[in-house]
């Protein structure tokens, strides 16, 4: 961030300041309940997930709730509570960045695991991601604890932001880099399972695997650059607004990859109906017919023969004995 002064005035009821925090947190709502509908969505089609699964997407959920509650709470905190002295800090907004915090490295640990998965059991790789996101998750528990001791500071925030520079910088710049290491590994095992002797239906899930962890991998790293240009060259809280921001997208990038699996059957399927119609099949006997040809009288020769039909039944397999 830019150098503020601690003794020039930083006016928070701003555009750049309040305004960009407010925008956001609203943006963040928005993408909450797109968080709430992909939940919904996943656990419609869960039916064959383990349990330790369902807990986890309910616990980021519900973090994802407090991290909306904590946002919003700061907004209403400066521009109704304390409107007349608004100050950038807050115990509210500090426990939002803690909040930030958990769910980055829930979600960055979780596609850690998948990366070790699809490697079938590469430890270099897999060592790489959970080591940058445990980096981002400890860096980032620094900068909320110090955050949450400049509360009582008069006036907080700046001297807190021109102090720890370096340290919320890190977090970002630690926070990108796993994002595109876990991207790059999950595009490069993914395209190793494609092959041409797949089923249409199993390229078609690959392929859909594929575009979205390149979206959502390039969305959640190309943000937390934004976050740190921004927090380098302006001397405002529009870094900030963007940071409110980034938890919802990788939230929404994890449910949206599990909602992009294929559909598992449900458990409660009915089996189908039993039908009554009953079909028997006739096997038919064999029959033989032989042919004899009987004068009824010797004395009529010039009289016409007749053809006598006699019907005898061939010997079944039984009667040979």
């Amino acid at each position: 961030m830019v150098a503020v002064s601690e003794s020039s005035p930083f006016f928070v009821q701003s555009n750049g300041n309040l305004g960009a925090v407010e925008i956001a947190t609203f943006l963040g709502l928005v993408l909450f309940g797109v968080s709430l509908s992909q939940g919904y969505t996943y656990f419609q089609r869960s039916g064959g997930d383990r349990l330790s699964l369902k807990v986890f997407v309910s616990i980021l959920l519900l973090m994802e709730a407090f991290h909306s509650f904590t946002a919003s709470h700061t907004i209403y905190y400066d521009t109704v509570t304390r409107y007349k002295n608004a100050e950038i800090n807050s115990y509210s907004l500090s426990a939002n960045a803690a909040t930030e915090t958990l769910i980055t490295v829930l979600v960055q640990c979780f596609f850690s695991h998948r990366i070790y998965r699809l490697s079938e059991g590469n430890l270099l790789i897999s060592i790489a991601c959970f080591s940058l996101a445990i980096i981002r998750f400890l860096v980032g528990l620094a900068v909320s604890a110090e955050c949450v001791l400049d509360v009582h500071r008069t006036p907080n925030w700046v001297v807190f932001v021109n102090r720890f520079n370096w340290l919320i910088t890190t977090t970002l710049a630690v926070g990108g880099a796993a994002d595109i290491l876990i991207a790059a590994s999950m595009l490069f095992y993914l395209r190793k399972l494609a092959s041409p002797t797949n089923l249409k239906s199993t390229t078609a899930v690959i392929n859909r695997l594929v575009r979205w962890s390149l979206q959502t991998g390039l969305i959640t790293s190309m943000t937390s650059l934004t976050v740190i240009i921004c927090f380098q060259s302006m001397a405002n809280l529009v870094w900030f607004g963007l940071y409110v921001i980034l938890a919802k997208l990788y939230s929404n990038s994890l449910l949206a990859s599990l909602n992009a699996r294929p559909v598992k059957a449900r458990m409660n399927i009915r089996p189908p109906p039993l039908s009554t119609n009953m079909d028997f099949e006739t096997i038919p006997v064999p029959v033989g017919i032989t042919f004899q040809l009987a004068e009824i009288s010797s004395s009529s020769e010039s009289g016409p023969r007749e053809v006598l039909l006699k019907d005898e039944r061939l010997p079944s397999p039984k009667d040979g004995s």
